[in-house]
């Protein structure tokens, strides 16, 4: 739009601090229990909590950004600069970024053409040394130390000195990401408009990692100790798009009105890389920066790695829209999509959608319902596709099968079959029933939406086992199964207060989810269940989640706790109710025998999030909270760390809730956990100053308080970051990035 030049700086600090620390021992408890003989481990006489050293206490991430915009009726414009440094919580853990946009917007030809161009780049430093060794860290002795007494750093080869690693090493990614996109919008006589899209992304970063001398890595490395190790990959990935489409309007009379369009897509999308890495470097000088000068590489054992692949998407598709006097209205959607990704057979397939809505607020009928403002219901089913796995799925493939010594006694490489063709391979479809209600009631006061939907995937997409002969490989890439979920969804916005200097205004959504695997197998491959979620850690327990056909997803199986021994052995209960020891048990998968029993689930059955905004004068206050509800979480810290037979640091919990237990590390309901949790996400107060100035149109200043408070009565890590999606979900880390509580202060100028 035209109007004058105008300016806009954005900008905010922001301070993080720890929220919610795993709840170990510290050195002077640590040193207590063994005095007191309820811990039989050494005290090495220091004091080090390993776990914080890792954390960045002086971190302050800022956000600057600039833009400007103008122009004419005829030529618009809109540019900005954004330059942001982030700084993690973790030591060497951060990103620089520099970010430039440029938007033109131009019309000619009387107005009946219009193009716009965007273009963007993103130059990004990341340091990706820190974020990690957080459980080794927490679960050292912490009467150890991370340095030796002459000063130097410790080593030993049981763990890694996570701090040390942060001064004797280097990982760095340097990246660029641009964008290039224009859009042609050409009228060519009333009713019929064409419009030419294309667009181009290129992402190109280059990784490297050096590692001291004097680093862990390089003292203990057994076949060139003492040397130097570095690294270097670069990766480059494309994407192109082309898009034209012809869309016609008509009015027919003065109540029928039907749109149709009609275009084609043309997607491709390339990424190639390599890598190299070599060991022996005899100084430091170089960094990464000289490969060649490593002894391994000399020895015909440094590592060489490269590759390129690609995909391409076509699709052709056509929507048509009618609607009678703005009371009854359709819509039909077709798509021929075509991807590169698919068998031989099965390349192309076909996505309809049909949509119906009924605009029940316009009719005559309806005019006398006054505390109804408007009222729509609608009702839809589409088919959609996924092709989101890996390229070359479908195809034989051939991969390094070994060096072997030839008849001239020379060692050569191998190449043979790597993968099973698959010509079958087709498209997933998920395909979905929804049935809608807009509405708008008591003077637009309270507006909203409720829907109700089916979802059902089909020709699920997954490895199965194949037998050999008469296939190549042991697995095959194929489409077998079905899955489903059914939920409802409401959305509410409500205008509480509306007073001359106070408004009150409130958002609120809530959902309920429901989902099962119908099918898993067909005619060629049987897969009565599939196990997912593993729980890792010691003990080499398995996966948590056993997913039956006509079962539901997320769904823990395991052992039924039913106490301890006199002498703190585990006690589980049996089939038939009766309490057995854990050799007792049968740990079989199979339901007609097995012991195990459903014991919860990972996927919470509601959702519900709520956001209050108050206005005051020239004051603003926003406060959002979220949260999820009935679900169950397995706690593997506490599985690991909450009993005594660890050997390192421990929690306190094991010596107070866990403290029956005088046995092995075991899986059952005694660590699921109840997940629900209401968290206090985000609340933030500002303050607009008026001004009355020709230079400065506005200025705002703000604090934000994030991730304040979580309402929970889950005693691990922050149940919000436990993943809660997918077929494995539910399953706690035992070391994860530590969660933050952020402080920000905002400040937006506009002149």
């Amino acid at each position: 739009k035209s109007g004058p030049p105008q300016f806009n700086y954005t900008s905010y600090y922001r301070k993080e601090y720890v929220y919610n620390r795993p709840d170990f021992l510290t050195s002077s408890e640590y040193r207590e229990k063994i005095t007191s003989g309820q811990l039989n481990r050494q005290d090495y006489g220091s004091n080090t909590d390993f776990w914080s050293e890792l954390i960045n206490k002086k971190n302050l991430s800022q956000n600057h950004n600039l833009s400007l915009t103008g122009g004419t009726d005829k030529t618009n414009y809109r540019g900005s600069i954004n330059y942001r440094n982030l700084q993690g919580i973790a030591l060497e853990n951060g990103r620089e970024e520099y970010t430039v946009r440029l938007n033109i917007n131009q019309k000619g030809l009387d107005d009946r053409l219009n193009i716009q161009m965007n273009l963007a780049s993103n130059f990004n430093n990341a340091n990706l040394l820190g974020g990690g060794g957080w459980e080794s860290e927490a679960t050292k002795n912490p009467t150890l130390s991370n340095f030796n007494p002459d000063g130097s750093y410790r080593y030993d080869t049981q763990s890694t000195n996570e701090y040390a690693r942060l001064f004797m090493e280097t990982n760095y990614r340097k990246q660029q990401t641009s964008s290039a996109d224009i859009k042609a919008d050409i009228d060519f006589f009333e009713g019929l408009k064409g419009t030419v899209f294309g667009s181009v992304q290129r992402d190109n970063r280059l990784d490297a990692n050096f590692r001291m001398l004097e680093s862990e890595d390089s003292q203990e490395n057994s076949e060139f100790r003492g040397g130097g190790y570095a690294s270097r990959g670069d990766f480059l990935s494309q994407s192109f798009a082309f898009e034209p489409t012809l869309q016609y309007d008509r009015t027919v009379g003065e109540k029928h009105k039907i749109t149709a369009l009609g275009g084609y897509s043309y997607r491709y999308y390339v990424e190639e890389g390599q890598s190299a890495s070599n060991r022996g470097f005899l100084n430091n000088q170089f960094g990464e920066n000289n490969l060649s000068e490593g002894t391994a590489l000399r020895l015909g054992r440094a590592d060489m790695d490269s590759f390129k692949n690609d995909n391409t998407l076509i699709a052709f598709f056509g929507r048509v829209n009618y609607a009678f006097d703005n009371k009854y209205l359709l819509q039909f959607i077709l798509r021929h999509e075509g991807s590169s990704r698919f068998g031989a057979n099965n390349k192309w397939a076909n996505f309809p959608a049909v949509s119906a809505g009924w605009n029940i607020s316009n009719e005559e009928f309806f005019k006398d319902v006054e505390f109804v403002n408007y009222l729509k219901l609608r009702a839809g089913f589409g088919v959609t596709g996924n092709s989101g796995f890996e390229n070359y799925a479908s195809l034989l493939t051939l991969g390094g099968g070994g060096r072997y010594i030839y008849p001239d006694e020379v060692y050569r490489e191998t190449y043979g079959p790597n993968r099973n063709p698959n010509p079958d391979l087709r498209w997933e479809q998920k395909q979905e029933l929804n049935i809608g209600l807009d509405f708008t009631l008591f003077n637009s006061r309270l507006n909203g939406s409720l829907d109700v939907f089916k979802r059902t995937t089909k020709d699920l997409l997954d490895t199965y086992t194949t037998p050999q002969p008469p296939f190549i490989r042991a697995e095959i890439y194929t489409n077998v199964g079905q899955i489903s979920a059914k939920g409802i969804e409401l959305a509410l916005s409500y205008k509480a207060l509306q007073r001359e200097n106070f408004t009150w205004n409130m958002d609120f959504t809530a959902s309920t989810l429901r989902n099962r695997l119908d099918s898993y197998s067909n005619s060629q491959f049987t897969r009565e269940y599939i196990q997912f979620g593993d729980i890792g850690g010691a003990g080499a327990l398995g996966q948590a989640i056993i997913t039956y056909e006509r079962g539901p997803v997320g769904e823990f199986w395991g052992k039924r706790f039913a106490g301890f021994t006199e002498d703190g052995k585990w006690l589980f209960f049996n089939k038939n109710g009766e309490a057995v020891r854990n050799d007792q048990i049968n740990n079989s998968a199979d339901r007609n025998n097995t012991d195990l029993q459903p014991i919860g689930n990972a996927i919470p059955k509601y959702y519900a999030s709520w956001t209050n905004t108050f206005t005051y004068k020239d004051f603003d206050f926003r406060i959002f909270l979220r949260g999820r509800f009935d679900y169950d979480i397995l706690n593997t810290t506490a599985l690991s760390y909450g009993n005594k037979v660890s050997s390192g640091n421990l929690l306190r919990s094991a010596f107070d809730k866990y403290s029956e237990i005088n046995d092995t590390y075991m899986y059952s309901d005694y660590y699921l956990e109840e997940g629900s949790h209401l968290k206090i996400d985000e609340i933030t107060l500002g303050y607009n100053l008026r001004l009355k100035s020709k230079f400065l149109r506005n200025i705002r200043m703000y604090v934000t308080g994030q991730n304040l408070a979580t309402i929970t009565g889950y005693s691990g890590n922050d149940p919000d970051l436990v993943s809660d999606t997918g077929l494995g979900p539910g399953i706690d880390s035992r070391g994860p990035y530590p969660t933050t509580r952020s402080f920000l202060f905002g400040l937006n100028v506009g002149f």
